[in-house]
């Protein structure tokens, strides 16, 4: 695959409500677990003097199975992977956007500018590689802002490991009947359980005991 993909780990009611509407949903990040980061994007709100401050996140590296556990919800979680190159230049022409992937800091490590402190993290979370996009507004008080988006923009979904055959496949039947996303490819995730890896194992050849 050539292209640039962004992952954005969800649950299944918000995948089917992005597909429906065709748009991704920034949101207030108050509501965040990582509490040092939402503090971070609170203090950057409260500096700037924005009436709002909303956002969206997404992984850069491959497919983990921390991503899985702590983003996706378990048994209702999806992955959907997008074009990057073709996503950012849609949010890029809203007024009020930032792009920028996270800044991984040391603990030891100095901020020297306040536009980097929605855009910074711990080092502790550096393997997420994570890529935020950001919406402030200075005027107006709002509590999210929608990001259009086509079929086009997704390269494929993916369904969480965990989810049984025929729950799977009732998934995949309801996403391709969603008026644009017939031919949307799809994939149970193999993290737990992959032929091709597993096959390894039953290749190891056993020396033969020497006479």
């Amino acid at each position: 695959m050539s292209e640039e993909t962004f992952r954005r780990y969800t649950s299944l009611p918000f995948l089917l409500d992005l597909l429906h509407k065709k748009q991704l949903a920034l949101l207030d990040p108050s509501t965040w677990d990582d509490r040092n980061d939402a503090y971070f994007m609170e203090k950057y709100k409260e500096k700037k003097k924005l009436k709002t401050l909303l956002a969206i996140c997404f992984a850069e590296s491959q497919e983990t199975y921390q991503h899985w556990k702590i983003y996706s919800g378990n048994s209702s979680g999806v992955c959907i992977q997008f074009n990057k190159d073709s996503l950012l230049k849609k949010a890029l022409k809203i007024e009020g956007v930032r792009c920028q992937k996270i800044n991984y800091l040391p603990f030891r490590g100095k901020l020297d500018s306040v536009e980097l402190l929605p855009f910074t993290k711990r080092v502790a979370f550096k393997g997420e590689k994570e890529f935020r996009i950001i919406y402030e507004n200075k005027e107006e008080e709002i509590k999210i802002k929608y990001l259009p988006i086509t079929p086009d923009d997704i390269i494929r979904i993916a369904i969480n490991p965990w989810v049984n055959k025929s729950i799977y496949n009732s998934i995949v039947s309801t996403i391709r009947n969603i008026d644009g996303f017939s031919n949307i490819p799809t994939r149970k995730s193999g993290i737990l359980e992959y032929e091709k890896w597993k096959n390894k194992a039953d290749d190891v050849v056993v020396p033969k005991a020497k006479r």
